[in-house]
């Protein structure tokens, strides 16, 4: 079934680099995660302005006219990622922790506090997309995991 949903892209303008943050059922959501991601990297932004273009897409620029959300209506098939995660057990961590060699101060997705746990998902809106970054103890995103393995086989 085809639904409407609001799609979270930063990007660029100096070098076109584009990168989607996630899907939300109501545009609200969708800025509300661009907020909650500012929270939690704990960055204040200046002169944060919401505009909508002619298309109807919501732009929120910040700072100067370099870097832009912008929050895209579009059709979606299907349903959007799940929100709801099991924790992993001690035993999950701990050995998927010694696989990453990752320090102290490196975290997996289900160390976190559940405060920590509940704003990713809000930002990312995908249970699946979280465990796949390593973070700081308070929920700031490190390092792609996959990345993180591929420097440490070198």
């Amino acid at each position: 079934m085809e639904k409407v949903v609001y799609t979270n892209y930063w990007v660029d303008r100096y070098t076109d680099a584009r990168k989607e943050h996630g899907s939300y059922s109501t545009e609200e959501e969708a800025l509300n995660a661009i907020y909650t991601w500012w929270r939690i990297h704990k960055e204040h932004h200046r002169d944060v302005k919401e505009t909508r273009t002619n298309t109807g897409t919501l732009e929120i620029t910040y700072d100067d006219d370099r870097y832009v959300y912008r929050i895209e209506k579009r059709k979606f098939q299907g349903n959007l990622p799940s929100r709801s995660y099991q924790l992993w057990t001690q035993g999950q961590i701990e050995a998927q922790r010694q696989q990453l060699q990752l320090s102290d101060d490196e975290f997996l997705f289900d160390e976190l506090a559940e405060p920590y746990r509940d704003r990713l998902i809000e930002v990312m809106a995908d249970a699946s997309k979280v465990r796949n970054f390593c973070y700081t103890q308070d929920g700031r995103l490190v390092v792609k995991l996959s990345d993180l393995k591929a420097a440490r086989q070198r």
